[in-house]
């Protein structure tokens, strides 16, 4: 699950950033540029709507629209929709920041700028939602890999409220699969629902729990995958446990 490219365009249609993060999607900047013009021009001209997602053979384009500019994310399609909606966010903001007189771009010629470039690097790997709380959440992974060692759990992750992969030793569909509750929860407003519980086919069980920090603004949910033959009463007590030691590093 990656994020692989950033864009940023001007409404003409010139590209006037573009970064890489992966190594797995090739592509030429100049055929981009006139397959970009060619989706926002049908998208408004035919359909009489601007695109916000785009999904084809794995991948998806988002998209944002700020004042002249687009800003678009190209990542793998099971990459959570609220993360990479927050990265776009943040990039326009950082955009604007860096560039506050945007009349001096000019639509031919790219931005090269190495400070910015390690900001996006920082922005789009999530780097600035764990800086604060790298400490403690190093901690709770070595909770996740002891639980792991005694086989009181299969997989465990942890992921912040915003849909982003902070820590994963879940199988992918598992992953996938919580972070698509995750913006279910978000776009319902839920996601201060206190627990989740569901079992697979095979009897496995997945509980996740919200976890506040209540002078901080980065809560976090934890997920952890118990074997079919660990009964429901001890899953839960287990996931309590974890959550008051959290609670208690705090």
């Amino acid at each position: 699950m990656n994020i692989h490219s950033l864009f940023i365009l001007k409404k003409t249609g010139a590209c006037i950033y573009s970064r890489s993060f992966t190594d797995e999607i090739h592509y030429d900047i100049n055929l981009m540029t006139p397959f970009f013009s060619a989706i926002f021009s049908f998208t408004e001209n035919v359909i009489s709507r601007k695109i916000e997602v785009l999904e084809m053979g794995g991948l998806r384009f988002l998209f944002k629209i700020k004042d002249d500019f687009i800003f678009v994310i190209l990542s793998d399609s099971n990459v959570s929709i609220l993360f990479v909606d927050t990265r776009l966010v943040r990039t326009s903001e950082v955009f604007f920041e860096r560039f506050p007189n945007t009349n001096v771009i000019v639509d031919y010629q790219e931005i090269e700028d190495n400070e910015f470039d390690l900001i996006i690097d920082q922005l789009i790997t999530g780097k600035d939602v764990i800086f604060e709380s790298e400490l403690l959440y190093g901690k709770i992974i070595k909770i996740f890999r002891d639980l792991v060692s005694k086989n009181e759990i299969i997989g465990a992750a942890v992921l912040s409220t915003d849909g982003h992969v902070i820590y994963s030793i879940l199988p992918d569909e598992i992953l996938a699969r919580s972070l698509k509750e995750l913006e279910i929860r978000f776009k319902v407003g839920t996601v201060k629902l206190p627990e989740l519980f569901y079992s697979l086919e095979n009897g496995q069980k997945v509980f996740s729990k919200l976890v506040e920090i209540s002078w901080k603004r980065d809560n976090f949910i934890i997920v952890m995958l118990f074997e079919n033959s660990v009964p429901l009463g001890m899953a839960e007590i287990t996931l309590n446990k974890v959550s008051k030691a959290i609670i208690g590093m705090i």
